[in-house]
């Protein structure tokens, strides 16, 4: 192989390695960019739906509880309020700790101060039940009830968020699935075209290589043969 065709040989073969190694790198960052981005639709986004949804269960069972210990006055109805008020409490805290954007956790603050106006509303209630003292009892239900309107409203807008934010993440993953595709598909056709045209100038290149040595080999072999009749006919002149 002459010394041009292997120099255009590695020339070659050095930019398909090139365009290997930019095919390759792509394809890791746009898997890491997928990984992220699942995760936090995952491990975050429908954790925090979920999450929400037993914040209000926990809440309509605080409510609940809460008017049934108004019309009974027994202990095992307000033990139940207490408990779900728990409930509620821990899922606030996960919600907080999962939150990554303001609007969420403004969202969450909002609904947290809600559901403190209830308790303290409930509260002055139940303190006037138990000392069997008479108390505007239409107005603090209307008002306990202007509460909980006012706390799963918050609620289904964040919610309502949360599920408009998982979307547009599973549509990103979609879309950078869709392009990392497309990419890989059209760098592999490329690196395939190369290939072929490589092997093609190489199959042409090789033999017009071979036909030049064979002639330089040739030439140098009719020297050698003339050199040596030469000799002879000096050595019979002599």
């Amino acid at each position: 192989m002459s010394v041009p065709t292997l120099r255009r040989f590695i020339v070659s073969y050095s930019a398909m390695l090139a365009l290997m190694v930019v095919v390759s790198g792509y394809s890791v960052v746009q898997l890491g960019k997928l990984s992220a981005a699942a995760h936090v639709a995952i491990s975050v986004e429908q954790t925090m739906i979920d999450e929400t949804n037993r914040l209000a269960d926990a809440f309509l069972s605080e409510v609940r509880y809460a008017g049934k210990f108004s019309v009974t006055q027994a202990p095992v109805h307000y033990e139940q309020y207490k408990q779900f008020t728990a409930d509620f409490d821990r899922s606030m805290l996960r919600l907080k700790s999962l939150a990554e954007s303001d609007e969420a956790m403004q969202s969450l603050s909002r609904a947290e101060e809600y559901h403190a106006q209830y308790q303290q509303l409930f509260a002055r209630e139940v303190e006037y039940l138990k000392a069997k003292q008479p108390y505007a009892e239409t107005r603090y239900r209307e008002e306990r009830e202007r509460l909980v309107d006012y706390l799963l409203r918050e609620h289904e807008a964040l919610k309502t968020n949360l599920e408009r934010s998982l979307q547009q993440r599973i549509g990103y993953v979609e879309q950078t699935a869709r392009a990392n595709q497309r990419f890989t598909s059209i760098a592999t056709l490329v690196l395939a075209i190369a290939g072929i045209v490589l092997g093609f100038w190489l199959v042409g290149a090789l033999p017009a290589s071979l036909t030049i040595q064979s002639r330089w080999l040739a030439a140098t072999l009719s020297y050698l043969r003339s050199l040596r009749r030469a000799r002879k006919v000096i050595g019979v002149t002599r």
